[in-house]
């Protein structure tokens, strides 16, 4: 893969229209799943980022470096490892990262991981989540295809975006999982 300049955007709320045809110019498959997700099955809030589990084909995450390069990522920061506790909940632990790994950075599309960060961009922050949140083989068949800006996506199923947002709970979910509990119920 070729190297990434270091372009340092400011932390931002994402630009979801251009984020999401810029997914489809390079033909990367993912669902859907975050905040964003949560405000396609209606509720109110204001996205922090635009979260996907892609497929982890090859193919498709080359498809997704170029999005990523089309957008100027940059990783956040830290970098850091999932571990799973004994309760089997999965943990993020940060590591200390220095501004020349982040821009030394660079994806190797036959390790997803590597690809798994949150990234600041020229159209917002844009979550990239492999695996924590549910594989895309195991989300893909229960999502639904649901239009989103003028955008066709596949929507991450309301039970597996509460399984995201209840383990662990962090308190700005607490209002989402309400929200989407309710959506849930008038959608039975």
């Amino acid at each position: 893969m070729e190297g990434y300049a270091l372009v340092r955007h400011r932390s931002r709320s994402p630009d979801v229209t251009p984020l999401l045809r810029l997914l489809a110019k390079r033909d990367v498959r993912y669902v859907l799943i975050g905040s964003v997700a949560a405000v396609v099955y209606g509720v109110e809030l204001e996205p922090a980022d635009l979260d996907i589990v892609p497929d982890t084909d090859e193919a498709n995450l080359r498809g997704l470096v170029d999005a990523l390069r089309e957008m100027e990522a940059q990783p956040r920061g830290p970098f850091g490892d999932w571990i799973t506790l004994e309760s089997g909940e999965r943990k993020w632990i940060a590591r200390a990262t220095t501004e020349r790994e982040l821009s030394e950075w660079m994806p190797d599309v036959a390790d997803p991981r590597t690809l798994d960060h949150l990234y600041v961009t020229r159209l917002g922050n844009f979550d990239v989540v492999p695996e924590i949140a549910g594989t895309f083989e195991t989300l893909r068949p229960r999502a639904c295809l649901r239009s989103c800006e003028g955008c066709e996506v596949w929507l991450a199923e309301i039970d597996d975006l509460l399984d995201r947002l209840t383990v662990p709970r962090r308190e700005k979910d607490v209002p989402r999982v309400a929200a989407l509990r309710e959506i849930r119920w008038r959608l039975a």
